[in-house]
């Protein structure tokens, strides 16, 4: 039946029929691309949750094995400080020591002479 007794009205409800449909089927696509749309995003999101946690625990890695060479910097400045001391005690008591045999010699000529 035609919403009007003529010939074009009859092309109008069939065009409005055509129409109708292909808006219910663009509604259904646009539903989908909203769905696929949501869908990137929370995948977007969780990657970058992913990425976070990995230079974040690069970091920490980073910083762990700065601190095992840094310890182990200190440490050897430590063994060297320790041989630099014992050299320069041993250098003082060398030149203390020459210095009493050089003292004792004088005295020893200035008594017995």
């Amino acid at each position: 039946m035609c919403m009007k007794a003529t010939p074009e009205g009859c092309e109008l409800r069939e065009e409005l029929k055509e129409t109708k449909t292909a808006v219910a089927a663009l509604d259904t696509r646009l539903t989908q691309v909203e769905h696929d749309v949501g869908k990137m995003r929370s995948e977007t999101q969780e990657g970058i949750r992913a990425l976070n946690l990995s230079v974040d625990n690069l970091a920490h890695d980073f910083g762990q094995r700065f601190n095992n060479i840094e310890a182990t910097v200190v440490a050897e400045k430590v063994e060297w400080g320790k041989t630099l001391r014992k050299l320069l005690t041993w250098t003082v008591a060398i030149i203390l020591s020459g210095c009493a045999v050089a003292m004792g010699v004088h005295a020893y000529q200035a008594f017995f002479k």
